[in-house]
C-alpha cells in the first residue's frame, strides 16, 4: 500500500501527541511526549530505509526528511 497524503494523523491533545489513521478513525496511540514521537518517527524512517535496502533498492530513492 502506498501512503497517501493525510492517511496518517498526528495531533496534539491535552495528554500529549497521538497518532492515528483515517482508515481506522476510532483508533489512536496512547499520548506521548514530543521527544518520544520524534524518536518513533525516526525509528520508522530507519526501518523503512533498511527494508527497502534489503529488497535491493537504494535507500536514497526515498527523499530525506
Amino acid at each position: 500500500m502506498q501512503a497517501e497524503e493525510g492517511l496518517i494523523r498526528i495531533v496534539n491533545s491535552v495528554e500529549g501527541w497521538r497518532v492515528g489513521s483515517v482508515l481506522t478513525p476510532d483508533v489512536w496511540t496512547v499520548p506521548v511526549t514530543w521527544d518520544v514521537l520524534v524518536a518513533a518517527i525516526r525509528q520508522f524512517d530507519r526501518s523503512v530505509r533498511e527494508g527497502v535496502a534489503a529488497m535491493g533498492v537504494d535507500p536514497a530513492f526515498i527523499p530525506k526528511p
